[in-house]
């Protein structure tokens, strides 16, 4: 609004891309980045909680992710903190330096995480598919590839915006801070929105048409993943240890 608004920054020739392009001093446009980092962030580390937990709570997988995370963390802090002091613009060569690491690692961590998640899943999926000849998750991968990929999509258009010195790659930020916000509640509403009405049931006589969430189950034998129950699978007087994964 006050790009737009304030007739000091209206009265300057192309005043309003000025006054985004100079970062120094402007203490709205500080707390703008600051608020775009914390939300990245937290963003990034619930995704790797998901993936912790589809992976049956296995702290290997998570370690390079977290390293990547903590990198991340790093530079976009020491880049607020260059953008910040009088006189800094989005042109500084270290602060755009440091920006442009800070949307690729950025990009990197959501695309491979979820790209984890999805495999799992699917490899899941497989085994299932081995016992009942139906592949069950296919919405769930969908569900996930499609919340997962709007903030590599957005991340990529300020990288670009960013490496061409175009002053829209600040402005986007605005924009980034919703989507970071929105993307890990996603899954949560299209889980959701597939889940049966319960006023859809024995009352009516009409079932309900969704899809049924996500439930897996690990078994520590050659049969490893299954959505059925143990008496449907083992014969009797067999016993075996079963551990929640999902």
């Amino acid at each position: 609004m006050t790009a737009f608004t304030d007739a000091a920054v209206v009265a300057t020739p192309d005043g309003a891309n000025v006054y985004y392009a100079t970062t120094g001093g402007n203490h709205l446009d500080t707390a703008s980045l600051s608020i775009f980092g914390v939300n990245a962030f937290a963003q990034e580390l619930l995704l790797i909680w998901r993936l912790y937990v589809v992976w049956g709570q296995n702290f290997k997988v998570c370690i390079l992710p977290l390293i990547v995370w903590v990198a991340h963390c790093t530079i976009v802090s020491i880049d607020v903190v260059l953008l910040a002091p009088k006189n800094s613009t989005i042109f500084s060569p270290d602060a755009r330096a440091f920006a442009l690491c800070g949307w690729l690692l950025e990009m990197i961590l959501n695309v491979t995480v979820t790209a984890g998640i999805v495999y799992h899943i699917w490899r899941t999926g497989r085994r299932t598919a081995a016992l009942t000849s139906h592949f069950m998750y296919r919405s769930t991968i969908m569900m996930i590839v499609e919340s997962g990929a709007l903030v590599p999509i957005c991340t990529c258009t300020l990288f670009s915006l960013w490496a061409a010195g175009n002053v829209g790659g600040t402005v986007g930020i605005n924009i980034a801070v919703q989507i970071a916000t929105m993307t890990p509640l996603l899954i949560i509403v299209r889980s959701g929105l597939g889940r049966p009405n319960p006023k859809l049931g024995s009352s009516t006589g009409h079932p309900s048409s969704h899809s049924r969430s996500l439930e897996i189950n690990t078994f520590r034998s050659k049969i490893s993943v299954s959505d059925y129950s143990m008496d449907a699978i083992l014969p009797k007087g067999k016993d075996m240890g079963m551990g929640a994964v999902v």
